[in-house]
Formats: structure tokens, sequence, C-alpha cells
């Protein structure tokens, strides 16, 4: 923040200006700020969430303080140009008054599952793409297959060399005609890795999709938030029927080294 006001100010107003910003968004009615589009202009609206851990040091020796946070990447439709008319932040009057007090949020009753289980698909479900979706489907396919020839051939079938994350092929994509907007959602104030946080954020992805105006919640979690929140979603299917949990690209490709390489890979 100060960087963008080329410490033009102290950083006594960068915390007055951070502080006035969070309460402006907690006095809200809604979830979304103005920087969200909803509506027409919506094109998908997607969520992630993980751990947002702060490590300390005092006189009692180390110590974590545990917090989870969640970004809204939302895609808007080409051409649509966004008035934001209809949502406002409060406003509030310039003030010298500190305090230490802190108003976080409050603790969420404790979730336990005590009998896990699978998904459950419906009777007559097919496992084919949809035919809107045939065509790209086949061309992923295609690139799939002639990757893994490639490698086959280049080791003569023998001893692959796993590259590393640094060695992936990756395909030179089009720069985007329009840039993806970046909002927050509210910190929670509690382990990512507990139910009851993995619930009230499942909870907040779906009011900040209905407010959108999008019929799906399409989340992304790694690997530990996975295998907390489809538990959530298979034990309670009525609930989570709009919901669609994958895990992210990077944990992903971060596992998939470490399980190659027998190494963990630190941070996946």
């Amino acid at each position: 923040m100060l960087s963008r006001l080329a410490h033009c100010e102290s950083y006594d107003f960068s915390l007055e200006l951070e502080t006035s910003l969070a309460r402006a968004i907690n006095d809200s009615t809604t979830t979304l700020t103005p920087l969200i589009v909803t509506g027409e202009g919506n094109q998908v609206f997607h969520v992630e969430w993980d751990n947002l851990n702060k490590i300390t040091t005092n006189v009692h020796g180390p110590n974590v303080v545990n917090r989870t946070a969640g970004i809204m990447v939302q895609e808007v439709k080409l051409g649509f140009v966004a008035t934001h008319s209809d949502r406002t932040l409060n406003v509030y009057e310039r003030s010298k008054a500190r305090s230490l007090k802190a108003d976080g949020n409050q603790s969420l009753p404790p979730l336990t599952i005590p009998q896990r289980c699978g998904p459950r698909f419906p009777k007559g479900a097919v496992f084919t793409p949809r035919s809107e979706n045939y065509e790209s489907y086949l061309k992923a396919l295609l690139e799939y297959r002639l990757w893994s020839v490639a490698r086959i051939v280049g080791s003569s079938g023998d001893g692959q060399i796993y590259p590393g994350f640094g060695g992936f092929i990756s395909m030179t994509g089009n720069c985007p005609e329009r840039k993806s907007t970046i909002d927050y959602f509210t910190p929670i104030d509690q382990p990512f890795t507990d139910y009851a946080t993995v619930a009230e954020l499942l909870e907040q992805s779906e009011l900040a999709t209905e407010e959108v105006g999008q019929k799906y919640v399409l989340s992304t979690f790694d690997l530990g938030g996975c295998m907390k929140a489809l538990p959530l979603i298979w034990k309670f299917p009525d609930k989570y029927k709009y919901h669609v949990v994958t895990p992210g690209a990077f944990h992903t490709a971060m596992n998939c080294i470490g399980m190659l390489t027998k190494n963990k890979c630190s941070g996946s």
C-alpha cells in the first residue's frame, strides 16, 4: 500500500486506511465489494481458500496463529461495462482514535463426522463428456497422449528422468483480453484443517456465488482442504449439491513430483 502511495504518507496512515476498509466490509450487508460484478456481466465466479498461518516468536518460544483466508476470482464477459452503482461501502470520518481491541471472529462450534462416506453417484449416471465439450476433451486427451509418447521415446522406455517443477512442458497461450477480477473474503480466525472452518467457508462461498447470480459454487483447495471438504459434501449431498471442489493445479503438480521423486515438496 505504501509503495502505491510512493511513501507520501506515514505508516500510521496506511494502518488507518486498512482499518477503515476492514470496517466498511464488516459493516456491509453484502459479502461482495463493488469490484465483483453481479448478474448478466458475470462469466464465471470462482473461490480459492487456503491456510494463512503466521509464525510468531515471543518470550514463551515459537507459536503459530492459525487463520484461513479466501479469494474471489471472477471473469467478466467481454464488452460488459460495470457501473457498481448498486453496491457501495460505508464511509467513515477520519479519526485519531486508536485501540488495541480486536473484534475477531467468534469461535465456530465444533463439527465432527463420525462416519465418513464416499461419493454416491445417481442411478443411470453416464461418465462421458457432454456433447458441447467433446471436441475440447478430445484435443486435451490427444495432447496428453503425445506428451506421454514423447517421454517414452526420449527415455527409450526405461528410467525416465523427471524434470522437476521448472521442467514441466507448458503451452503458451494468448494474452487475455480482460484481466480477472480478484477480491478477498474476510479471514476466518481458525485452523483450515477443522471441519467447522471448512463448513463455514463453504457457506460463505455459497452466499457469495448466489449473490453474483451463479448456480454452481466452484471452490479450489489444496490436498488437505479437499480431504476435509469432500467428506462434508459426500456426507450431506443435498446441502452441497451445487458445490464443485477441485484441488489446485500447483498443489497437484507438487504432489505429483513428490510421489515420483520420493521427496516431499515443501509447502505442497
